[in-house]
């Protein structure tokens, strides 16, 4: 069976499981066995109305179909499929034809990238860059495969649609198109986010989202959970959002992208003074780190702190009105 019959293999195909569930799932939004793999069973119960028990069931079956469908053996698949599927790989023009090489052609679809950086340094501009290329033909380094919806989930309730309009005029953009295919999201505190990301899937389908951005994903986490009593739950709030949303981008191959704040380090004596915010609980479920620092006026150093794969490096980006762009020379 094609890969493409293997994404489209609908919860109908679920044969022990009764009727009344399989509409439940789809009240929920789940019309594909994929879309209940990105949940755990018990996740799976809250959003779907059911028994843990049930959504065990479901979730069993639901692997057992897609590794017969994919010839997996026990749920193994060999390296070199794995290796083509790589190499297929669709990415994301940033603005910047710098930050594109250092990426190795864009923020890679399939993946989420972080941006992390002090204030003011161009974090939500190149994440509004994102949104205008993303509008563009594929062809052209965009996305657009014919008509395209995008995510924002603003928790730092800073987005203003009119700061997109010169970043529209410079690809070619139709403004009051491009605005109506943008869904905003402005959670009211942290559990409210995650609340938003579960329930992304409802939406992603019908509107054929090629991107989400979350920025910023630790601002509310941040000051929900202020004591050192609260750490914990801080930071198990952080990996389930962060892992919700990679399974999300993983699943249906969309660009994710997470802005994130920093923290000051006064013992530090050598080396970076700030250091972003969420621990090895963020390093480690990211794909990409890109740390974004203050050079001069609107010049802005890029670095590739982690990735799992690309090597790090360092550019410049320059910060105009019009999006993140190269500096002039």
């Amino acid at each position: 069976m094609s890969k493409k019959s293997v994404e489209s293999l609908s919860i109908d195909a679920l044969k022990s499981v009764s009727s009344r569930t399989k509409e439940k799932l789809k009240l929920a939004g789940l019309f594909l066995l994929k879309d209940v793999l990105i949940f755990h069973p018990i996740r799976l119960a809250e959003i779907a109305g059911f028994s843990v028990e049930t959504a065990e069931k479901v979730v069993e079956e639901a692997i057992k179909i897609i590794e017969e469908h994919d010839k997996k053996i026990f749920g193994l698949e060999r390296a070199s499929k794995i290796l083509v599927e790589k190499k297929e790989r669709k990415f994301l023009h940033t603005g910047s034809k710098n930050l594109d090489e250092i990426l190795g052609g864009g923020y890679a679809a399939g993946e989420v990238t972080e941006l992390a950086g002090e204030y003011r340094t161009g974090k939500s501009q190149a994440c509004y860059t994102a949104m205008a290329t993303a509008f563009l033909p594929i062809e052209e380094g965009g996305l657009n495969d014919g008509k395209i919806g995008i995510v924002l989930i603003d928790s730092e309730n800073t987005f203003v649609p009119s700061r997109l309009e010169p970043i529209f005029k410079r690809f070619g953009i139709e403004p009051k198109e491009a605005l109506d295919m943008i869904f905003v999201g402005r959670p009211k505190n942290a559990y409210h986010q995650m609340r938003m990301i579960n329930e992304l899937v409802k939406v992603l389908k019908e509107n054929n989202i090629k991107l989400i951005i979350v920025d910023s994903l630790t601002k509310l986490p941040r000051a929900d959970f202020t004591g050192r009593g609260e750490l914990y739950e801080r930071q198990r709030l952080i990996l389930s959002m962060i892992e919700s949303l990679r399974r999300l981008v993983e699943t249906y191959d969309i660009v994710g992208l997470v802005t994130n704040q920093v923290v000051a380090m006064p013992d530090v004596f050598f080396g970076r003074p700030i250091k972003p915010i969420g621990g090895h609980v963020l390093a480690h479920n990211v794909d990409t780190r890109l740390f974004l620092s203050f050079v001069k006026e609107n010049i802005r150093s890029i670095e590739i702190l982690d990735s799992s794969r690309l090597p790090p490096a360092k550019t410049r980006i320059q910060i105009t009105e019009a999006g993140i762009t190269d500096p002039e020379k």
